[in-house]
């Protein structure tokens, strides 16, 4: 079973939406309005795999849609330029992963001061 490395509450706190739980309580479904933008995030913690979707008021399908199999974790940065959430990558890297240091690379939800999704990578 993958481990998920996050903080649910910094989760909480960056998004500032309480998450909506699947019957079973596998999942964490996160929905943010910011119009025209929605962004909705769900997390299946104990299988490692994250979805976002970012929806355009009137457009019926996402403008950007990932998925995220065995997603090791995420973290919260909060900085000068905004808030935002770091995704591991998927498996592809070395080593066990822990949300207190940067992965190698992945992708960037932006929360403040704008919707926004880029990838990222650091020198590791």
């Amino acid at each position: 079973m993958p481990d998920f490395s996050w903080d649910p509450n910094d989760f909480l706190d960056i998004l500032g939406v309480l998450p909506s739980e699947d019957e079973y309580g596998v999942s964490y479904r996160y929905v943010v309005d910011r119009r025209p933008l929605f962004l909705a995030l769900t997390i299946w913690p104990f299988d490692g795999d994250v979805e976002l979707a970012i929806r355009c008021e009137g457009v019926s399908e996402p403008v950007v849609h990932l998925n995220i199999l065995d997603c090791p974790g995420a973290r919260v940065i909060a900085e000068k330029s905004g808030k935002y959430i770091e995704f591991a990558a998927a498996n592809l890297f070395a080593g066990r992963y822990d949300n207190a240091r940067p992965a190698p690379y992945g992708f960037r939800l932006r929360i403040e001061p704008g919707l926004q999704v880029t990838t990222f990578s650091y020198d590791i």
